[in-house]
C-alpha cells in the first residue's frame, strides 16, 4: 500500500544513517463488536460505542543524526512501536513524513518476514533480500550469522516452524546485526532469550555503533537503554514528552510513572516486630537515582531502615548470579522500636567490569543472623574491546627484559 502524505514538500535527501519524522500522524480504527449479549437484549440497553479511531502518533517531529544512539520509552500505547513501523515502511502515515537515510534493518517482531517452511539458512537469504542485500553480500556474512545465532548445523538446516521463541530471536537478531546497515530499528525483542545472549546482543550493537551505525532502540528494559543509548525520547499519548540526555530522560520517565524514587524489590515480607530495610536505592555522583554505571564511576547505596531496638547490624551484599562478590556490615546506633533512619554506603570508584549485578540489603536484630530483605539491580556498561571478567584491576602490560629476568 502506498503511503498517503499531506500536501507539502516531498521527502528530503537524507544522509546515510539519518532518521527524520516530520509532523507524523497515525491513527488506528477500532472495530466494535455489535453483537449484544442476552442480558443486553433483555434490558434493552445497547453497548457503548467504542471510538472510531485511536491516535497512535500526533504530529511527531524528530531528527536523529547519523551515528546517534537513541532510546525510546513510554507506557503501553504511547506510540513507540508505531514510530518504528512507520520508519521501517511497514505502516503508512496518514500525514507527515517518516524516512531513514541509507540501508535500514529492523527487528520489530520475532520471526517477522520469515517463511515458516523454509530452513533457517534459507531464511537468512530471504531476510537479506528483503533488506536490499544481494545474495553475494549475504554469502559474505553467512558464517558470522550462523555462528552468532548458536543454532548449530542441526537447527540452522531445520524449518523455522520447529523453532522456539528464543531460537527465532537468535536467528532474527543475528541476521539484522550482521547486515551492516546504516540504521538499526530494534523493538523489545531483546527482552526475549537468556541473559548471556542478551549481553551478546548488546555487545554486537556496541560494535555496530562503533562502526557508525545509527540505533533507535525501544525497550522496557531500562538497563539496556542506559547501556546502549546517549539520547532518550519519551513518548506519552502519541506525543514527544521528553527528548534529551538518557539520564535526565529516565528520571523524567520514572516521574511520569510515579516511581522516581526506587525502594528496591522486597525479598520477603516483614515478620513480627523485627527490624526492616524499607528502601534501597542506587545513586550517582549528583545524588540522582541510577541503575547503570561505568567502571571507575562513583556510586552510593542509600538504605532506609525501620528499627526494632538497639544493637542492630546492617549488611550489604553485591552478587553476580548466586556468587557473592562483596559484602559489608555496619553497626546501627540504638533507636526506639519503630523509628526510621538512613545510611549511605559510598564507593568512590566502582571496580567492576561490564555486566549485570544485584545489590541486596538486610538488617538483623542483636544476637540474630542478618536477613537480606531488599534487592536492586545495577548494570555496568561494557566498553567495546574492554577486558573481560568481573573485577576492574586497572592493570597494564609491559615487556619483560628476558625470560631469565623473570626467574630472578
Amino acid at each position: 500500500m502506498a503511503r498517503r502524505r499531506a500536501p507539502g514538500p516531498g521527502p528530503p535527501a537524507l544522509a546515510p544513517g539519518e532518521i527524520l519524522l516530520r509532523d507524523a500522524t497515525r491513527t488506528f480504527a477500532i472495530h466494535a463488536d455489535q453483537v449484544r449479549t442476552l442480558r443486553g437484549l433483555l434490558s434493552g440497553r445497547r453497548r457503548a460505542a467504542l471510538p472510531a479511531r485511536v491516535a497512535a502518533l500526533r504530529d511527531v517531529s524528530l531528527r536523529i543524526a547519523p551515528g546517534e544512539t537513541v532510546g525510546m520509552v513510554g507506557r503501553n500505547g504511547a506510540g513507540k512501536t508505531s514510530t518504528l513501523k512507520a520508519l521501517a515502511g511497514i505502516v503508512p502515515l496518514e500525514s507527515g513524513l517518516a524516512a531513514c537515510g541509507g540501508r535500514v534493518v529492523s527487528l520489530l517482531e520475532l520471526g517477522a518476514g520469515f517463511s515458516r517452511d523454509f530452513s533457517g539458512l534459507e531464511n537468512i537469504y530471504l531476510q537479506g533480500a528483503l533488506f536490499g542485500f544481494s545474495r553475494a553480500e549475504v554469502q559474505e556474512r553467512l558464517e558470522q550469522i550462523v555462528e552468532f545465532s548458536e543454532l548449530g548445523e542441526e537447527f540452522i538446516s531445520a524449518p523455522v516452524r520447529t523453532y522456539s521463541q528464543g531460537m527465532f530471536l537468535r536467528l532474527g537478531f543475528s541476521i539484522a546485526a550482521h547486515l551492516d546497515a546504516d540504521v538499526m530499528l530494534i523493538d523489545e525483542v531483546l527482552a526475549v532469550g537468556d541473559e548471556s545472549f542478551q549481553r551478546k546482543c548488546l555487545r554486537r550493537i556496541a560494535e555496530r555503533i562503533a562502526a557508525g551505525a545509527t540505533l533507535l532502540l525501544v525497550s522496557h528494559e531500562l538497563g539496556a537503554i542506559e547501556r546502549a543509548c546517549e539520547r532518550l525520547i519519551v513518548l506519552e499519548g502519541g506525543r514527544v514528552a521528553f527528548d534529551g540526555p538518557t539520564t535526565e530522560g529516565l528520571a523524567h520517565y520514572r516521574a511520569l510513572l510515579g516511581v522516581e524514587h526506587g525502594a528496591g524489590v522486597s525479598l520477603r515480607p516483614r515478620r513480627g516486630t523485627g527490624p526492616e530495610v524499607t528502601e534501597l536505592e542506587l545513586r550517582d555522583l549528583a545524588g540522582r537515582p541510577a541503575s547503570v554505571f561505568r567502571s571507575g564511576d562513583p556510586l552510593a547505596a542509600f538504605v532506609r531502615v525501620r528499627h526494632a531496638g538497639a544493637g542492630e547490624r546492617l549488611r550489604l551484599e553485591l552478587r553476580a548470579g548466586a556468587t557473592v562478590l562483596f559484602a559489608a556490615e555496619t553497626e546501627l546506633d540504638g533507636a526506639e522500636a519503630g523509628a526510621m533512619s538512613a545510611r549511605v554506603f559510598e564507593v568512590p570508584e566502582l571496580a567492576l567490569l561490564g555486566g549485570d549485578y544485584e545489590l541486596l540489603a538486610g538488617v538483623g536484630a542483636a544476637g540474630e543472623a542478618v536477613s537480606l530483605q531488599r534487592s536492586t539491580r545495577l548494570s555496568v556498561a561494557r566498553e567495546p574491546g574492554a577486558e573481560e571478567g568481573v573485577v576492574d584491576l586497572r592493570g597494564s602490560w609491559r615487556a619483560a627484559a628476558d625470560a631469565e629476568a623473570l626467574r630472578r
